[in-house]
């Protein structure tokens, strides 16, 4: 007779609510402030706990976790052509922000069903601690950590805290 349900191993998982915010006033920084009585965020990478102090107007990431590229930008100049995608942050186990970027759609077949924001490869180094949809509409492009976040031509879909990702694509614009 084995035991194995009972043998449990490593795991990527974050603790608490790492409170994203600072996504405002033509900047492309980013703060985490830590929901609840502590401040900062726990969270495990193989198995072993880190700790994240919050950061404040820290500067985001421009490269890619899963690809080491630059994030691909969006793009699309009417609402029917317009792309979007679903953007997981993670921290390594150097307390550092890193960003994976799920696959570009078009938002408006998000909107009617025909497409998913599907969430991207994550690492093993590190650990998911929430994500949000970013969709686009505009002349030129947007790229994520180059670009501000209140540009008129983005839209942040809603923050979502997560100890691990869903299992599923997102069918929604903040799901």
């Amino acid at each position: 007779m084995s035991n194995d349900f009972q043998d449990i191993r490593g795991g990527n998982r974050c603790f608490n609510d790492a409170g994203l915010a600072g996504q405002t006033s033509g900047i492309s920084t980013y703060t985490t402030t830590g929901v609840g009585a502590n401040t900062g965020c726990e969270y495990t990478i193989g198995g072993r706990f880190y700790y994240s102090t919050d950061d404040s107007a820290t500067a985001t990431p421009t490269v890619d976790i899963s690809t080491g590229e630059a994030f691909v930008p969006l793009t699309g100049t009417t609402a029917a052509l317009g792309e979007g995608c679903v953007f997981v942050f993670c921290w390594d186990s150097g307390q550092v922000l890193r960003v994976a970027q799920g696959p570009v759609v078009k938002s408006a077949d998000v909107a009617n069903g025909a497409e998913a924001y599907e969430f991207p490869s994550i690492p093993d180094t590190v650990t998911p601690f929430g994500y949000q949809t970013v969709s686009y509409v505009g002349t030129t492009s947007w790229i994520f950590g180059t670009d501000v976040w209140d540009a008129t031509t983005a839209t942040l879909g809603t923050w979502i805290p997560c100890a691990v990702l869903p299992p599923r694509p997102l069918t929604a614009a903040s799901a």
